[in-house]
């Protein structure tokens, strides 16, 4: 798909934690098109457990921001929240143009708010943008079974669907999506901005600095780096665990740091808001983790985590358990090692780089190299080349 200076460009999103910058699918894709149009409409609703409760609209003319316009605050049961955003996103539309080139709806359900729109022909081109996908996205198997009926009549009606991971494919096949009805699917993994990125010389690193960023929650299993530490600590005594992001399960990490008696060694940094300041927090440290826990309710089993791209584009090797299908590419090319998921495991893989300065160059090169592969803008480029 072609774009010109003129194309009127609609982006619809949810979040956990509202900012103007960040480093996640929507602003990415926000960012990509912000030089390309005159303006730019991007929608952004609450999840059920941000701290923020109002939708908002925000508008940009010539790449910068012109107004926010911003709705009510819902609090309620989640069922409710839920209706109010596809409410939100059409009062948004009739605050904005009536016609747009192209909508990049993030989830289904933000999908299935502008269907009347595509239908009508007031959006030229929809695509819908998988950024997770899970069989069981709810333990209520009511709520699952909405959540499914909604995603396959997303994927029914777009023009276009961009996937993380190919395993969404398969994965929807096998809970009864008719592959032969969808539309185009487009692999568009996740990314870094390596433009915006200045990875540190090796002389100016944190040599024994481990890292996390991302929201805090117990599928993503930052507490088993965090059992791991008291093992690493007898073999590196100098370690210095940095964990950035907030989430529910934040209080409870606290705790078992506590319990352990570590603290000394884990920095908690809260969220941080400007991504480049994270970018250089990341870019100073020596190693990043990614310790997946394999549940079958973790999405990150069918997607393509961007905090993994993240670590490789600030030059980070990467410990993770084989969750993620990148895990896999991350081992094969020596830019990381997969762990079982238990403390003995992680630690032994953590101190195997940091005791062999050697061996720790050379899996460093390695990611820098593998990043490469997944330039954000590239990337996306390329996934719009191919909508058609």
């Amino acid at each position: 798909m072609k774009m010109s200076l003129s194309s009127k460009v609609l982006i619809i999103s949810h979040y956990y934690k509202r900012t103007l910058t960040g480093g996640g699918p929507p602003q990415e894709v926000r960012d990509f098109f912000l030089p390309k149009v005159k303006k730019l409409y991007y929608i952004e609703h609450p999840f059920p457990s941000a701290s923020d409760h109002k939708s908002s609209m925000t508008i940009y003319r010539d790449g910068r921001l012109e107004k926010q316009i911003f709705s009510p605050p819902v609090y309620g049961p989640d069922w409710l929240r839920y209706i109010l955003n596809v409410i939100f996103a059409l009062y948004f539309y009739i605050r904005s143009p009536l016609v747009y080139d192209i909508c990049v709806s993030l989830d289904n359900l933000n999908t299935f708010s502008v269907l009347p729109l595509r239908k009508l022909n007031l959006i030229k081109r929809l695509v819908f943008y998988t950024i997770d996908y899970t069989p069981l996205r709810f333990k209520n198997v009511i709520l699952n079974s909405i959540y499914h009926f909604v995603d396959r009549l997303a994927c029914y009606n777009a023009d276009a669907i961009w996937i993380l991971s190919p395993r969404m494919i398969l994965a929807r096949k096998q809970n009864g999506v008719d592959i032969k009805r969808i539309a185009q699917s487009i692999h568009l993994p996740m990314g870094a901005n390596l433009e915006r990125i200045k990875i540190q010389h090796l002389n100016r690193i944190n040599r024994h600095q481990i890292v996390y960023a991302g929201f805090l929650m117990e599928k993503q299993g930052i507490q088993l780096a965090i059992e791991s530490l008291p093992k690493v600590i007898e073999k590196i005594p100098d370690v210095k665990f940095i964990i950035i992001g907030q989430g529910e399960y934040e209080r409870k990490l606290k705790q078992l740091v506590k319990n352990l008696k570590i603290a000394k060694y884990v920095d908690f940094k809260g969220f941080v808001e400007d991504h480049e300041e994270l970018e250089k927090i990341l870019s100073k440290s020596a190693l990043a983790v990614a310790s997946y826990v394999d549940t079958p309710d973790n999405y990150t089993r069918y997607t393509d985590p961007g905090k993994v791209k993240l670590y490789l584009g600030c030059g980070l090797p990467v410990i993770m358990t084989d969750v993620p299908q990148i895990a896999r590419v991350i081992k094969s090319k020596k830019a990381g090692i997969i762990a079982d998921y238990n403390s003995n495991s992680f630690a032994e893989s953590i101190i195997k780089l940091f005791s062999n300065d050697k061996l720790y160059n050379k899996y460093r090169e390695n990611a820098i190299k593998l990043s490469k592969n997944y330039n954000t803008n590239t990337l996306i480029e390329k996934a719009l080349n191919k909508t058609n």
